[in-house]
């Protein structure tokens, strides 16, 4: 039963999707470039800005709008039709360990009290595909611009900075008029700042996070979590609490 005018914000890389490095776009890139269908010079600079940004030789923001825009160049003169195809393919071939063990059943219990919506940076052409199989509500990510049916290697939008999570949440808080007591929100890192900050903090799960991460940035009251099947049980029962 949904609850009063609730929705929940997630996160997709590193809080609901594992993969091989935590990051979409590297995954699928790497899919992309094995296929014939990515620059491979691009996918190194991805390579090199992920080894970048683990050693912190470069910061939250910057990281993302570069690997954002390297995944674009990477995509430059192929049809939209061929990358939605190996979208497919690549959601149908992933390994079931590249999910969490908590990230189906976490859906399946929000998607029941409220509309779960993803704000991610990772590319709207492939998370498209499966915002069936997870039960979003809606999917706000990143693009590229496409001209007569190819990528022009241009970012048309991206969504993975704090900046461009604050707009979406704005617009959206406009849109819905949603309640911060009953809604939820899950993310991983300082860009989720925005979809965390939105919520009730005693419904805000930063998860796998240092805790000096919420120290810095979040309420003391948000919900630090690793990622495991305790999270599951822990929203049943701020659920439950908002219920009585």
């Amino acid at each position: 039963m949904l609850l009063e005018n609730c929705i929940s914000f997630f996160d997709f890389d590193n809080t609901i999707y594992k993969g091989q490095s935590r990051y979409l776009i590297l995954d699928f890139s790497v899919y992309l470039e094995a296929n014939s269908a990515f620059h491979s010079e691009e996918l190194q600079q991805l390579f090199s800005l992920f080894t970048t940004y683990q050693e912190n030789k470069i910061n939250r923001h910057d990281f993302a709008v570069q690997f954002i825009q390297t995944y674009y160049r990477g995509l430059t003169g192929r049809e939209i039709i061929e990358i939605d195809e190996h979208a497919r393919n690549f959601w149908n071939n992933l390994p079931e360990d590249s999910w969490f063990p908590f990230t189906f059943p976490l859906l399946h219990l929000i998607k029941d009290i409220s509309l779960p919506i993803l704000i991610s940076g990772s590319p709207l052409e492939v998370l498209q595909r499966v915002k069936r199989k997870l039960g979003f509500y809606k999917i706000f990510a990143s693009k590229g611009i496409v001209n007569n049916g190819e990528y022009t290697g241009i970012v048309y939008q991206e969504m993975a900075t704090q900046a461009a999570k604050t707009r979406k949440v704005n617009e959206l808080t406009k849109i819905h008029n949603f309640n911060p007591r009953s809604s939820f929100a899950f993310g991983d890192s300082s860009s989720d700042l925005p979809i965390l900050k939105a919520v009730d903090p005693l419904n805000a799960y930063l998860l796998g996070a240092k805790a000096a991460l919420k120290n810095e940035f979040g309420d003391e009251k948000w919900n630090l979590l690793d990622h495991d099947k305790k999270i599951v049980e822990h929203v049943q029962n701020r659920i439950n609490a908002l219920k009585i």
